[in-house]
């Protein structure tokens, strides 16, 4: 299997490469990346009685445009390295979040360094609401939302386009050896214009065998409506048993004009049951979110958002969590096109 994603990626890398013209040459241009997310929050059951305001990230970085169709990226995310730590409203770190060298020519376009797994930013883009609240696969951690690596992206035609990778998986770690890589592959297409599909898959040996899959669709309507549902799985075959996670996010969002929208999500998350066991293996990590609120688009640096977070745990002896937030994202207009 190893053997089947690697052969796929190098394709389009090589094929990639061979597109590469050193003869052209172009002006050096840059553009600043710059983008902020914050809130405040306040806790509505007993389970959740906190009250805080909060700058969840901050995005330095600057974007090159070099000369025979490369540029060069790098991005700096301020912010704790783990949200779930009781800590994390007062430390942060600063690390990179993506650096590296990109090439694009006609159909081809190709990265290396640290950068953005291709798997999530599909739905990311659909969804719109970063700043609110992560897509599934980055939430709950079925992969990691940047990475060290390469990446490559065929556009077959505007209806269909190819994406291959190979990642460290997590850049942070220290493990060595090839095993320890994941191979992504994905398709995205577009059957006409209001329709959006993904379909991926991913494979490491880093620890065990693990297998990632998932799928999208999203349909936009009269550029008003539009609605979202994905759906991912991973596998994570041990030699005692078979750990499989998986869950699916739908959401929906209406434009009541250029300014003013409202949206909703509903997502689930669920573990299978072992052999020799009677509850879920991550039962204590099981439960759906339900997110769903007003959003408004200042201008185009400011968005702001009142909305409504919800947590529902699988298990029985565990309260739900609920929270009313305002939510704020500031960033320079390039931002949006690089993050």
């Amino acid at each position: 299997m190893k053997k089947l994603y690697l052969s796929i990626i190098m394709t389009l890398v090589f094929s990639a490469i061979t597109f590469a013209n050193t003869a052209d040459s172009t002006k050096i241009s840059g553009k600043p990346l710059f983008l902020i997310f914050g809130n405040f929050h306040q806790g509505i059951t007993e389970a959740a009685h906190e009250s805080n305001f909060d700058i969840k990230r901050a995005y330095l970085g600057y974007d090159f445009n070099l000369n025979n169709n490369f540029n060069a990226f790098i991005k700096i995310d301020i912010g704790s390295p783990d949200d779930n730590s009781q800590y994390s409203l007062i430390r942060r770190s600063a690390y990179f979040k993506n650096v590296g060298i990109g090439y694009t020519k006609d159909k081809l376009s190709l990265n290396f360094g640290i950068i953005d797994n291709q798997q999530h930013k599909v739905q990311e883009k659909f969804w719109g609401r970063r700043y609110i609240f992560k897509t599934f696969i980055d939430e709950y951690k079925f992969l990691p939302s940047a990475d060290l690596g390469i990446n490559a992206c065929y556009r077959v035609s505007k209806k269909l386009s190819l994406e291959a990778g190979m990642m460290n998986g997590e850049y942070l770690s220290l493990q060595d050896g090839f095993g320890k890589y994941i191979y992504n592959i994905g398709i995205n297409v577009n059957p006409v214009k209001q329709l959006s599909l993904k379909l991926y898959s991913s494979y490491t040996a880093k620890s065990n065998d693990i297998f990632y899959g998932g799928f999208f669709i999203g349909y936009k309507a009269y550029d008003k409506f539009k609605i979202g549902l994905e759906y991912n799985i991973k596998y994570d075959l041990e030699e005692s048993d078979a750990f499989i996670l998986s869950g699916y996010s739908g959401y929906a969002a209406f434009d009541i004009n250029k300014k003013l929208n409202v949206f909703a999500r509903y997502d689930v998350l669920n573990s299978n049951i072992l052999t020799n066991m009677t509850n879920p293996w991550n039962l204590s990590n099981d439960g759906s979110a339900i997110i769903g609120g007003i959003e408004y688009k200042a201008n185009e640096n400011v968005r702001l958002s009142l909305n409504y977070q919800d947590w529902y745990p699988m298990a029985a002896n565990m309260s739900n969590t609920a929270y009313i937030y305002f939510n704020l994202e500031f960033g320079i207009f390039e931002s949006y096109k690089r993050i």
